[in-house]
């Protein structure tokens, strides 16, 4: 059997992600949703506007990241011992007390990660949507690249870390919330509606919709 064929023979065919169980695709009408019957697990939908809503989050989600990052995030007062933190001082914090090897991962996981995985998905899904039918090899390669760099994206988990952080220290401490954490807050709510509601499957049937 040619490779030609066997991908003809396995374009209909669609697997949970969860179980990877195979499943025969079909059409669905708009804003249609297949699960897994096995597991339960979304498989696609089917909504015209996908793309475009993505992109316009993803651009959303630039401006909070930005925000995020160069406006003050909180602010502790202790017995009147005030200190506004930025997230990019944490960095810095970490530096000089010598934890060299705590502040880079904190520059990757909070910084150099979460903006590829956003300037990634932007291109990728600026081209899903302009690109020119049948230019679609640098679109592979993103979405290949996009789906190995998202799990280094734990904006969550710091955030999670921070709520944390905010609760012991409530007893003790006088706690103001600025801009940038308010900003860091609708960065992850962002990107989680756009991982419950943009399938990669969505993405892969797009790019295979460009390259005819």
């Amino acid at each position: 059997m040619t490779a030609q064929r066997i991908h003809d023979d396995c374009s209909g065919l669609v697997a949970c992600h969860s179980c990877d169980l195979l499943h025969v695709k079909t059409a669905l009408p708009e804003g249609g949703k297949a699960y897994c019957t096995r597991c339960g697990e979304l498989l696609y939908s089917e909504s015209p506007k996908a793309i475009e809503t993505a992109l316009a989050l993803s651009v959303s989600s630039l401006l909070l990241f930005a925000t995020a990052h160069l406006l003050p995030f909180i602010t502790i007062n202790i017995e009147g011992n005030e200190t506004t933190i930025y997230l990019v001082s944490t960095i810095q914090t970490l530096t000089e007390i010598d934890n060299r090897l705590l502040a880079m991962g904190d520059i990757f996981l909070l910084l150099i990660a979460p903006l590829m995985v956003l300037l990634i998905d932007m291109l990728l899904l600026f081209r899903l949507r302009f690109a020119r039918p049948g230019t679609t090899a640098l679109s592979r390669q993103l979405l290949l690249i996009a789906g190995h760099m998202t799990p280094w994206n734990m904006l969550e988990i710091f955030l999670l870390g921070v709520l944390v952080s905010i609760v012991k220290l409530a007893s003790m401490a006088e706690i103001t919330l600025h801009q940038g954490f308010w900003a860091f807050v609708g960065l992850v709510l962002i990107n989680l509606v756009i991982a419950v509601n943009i399938h990669p499957e969505t993405l892969w049937r797009a790019l295979e919709d460009r390259e005819h």
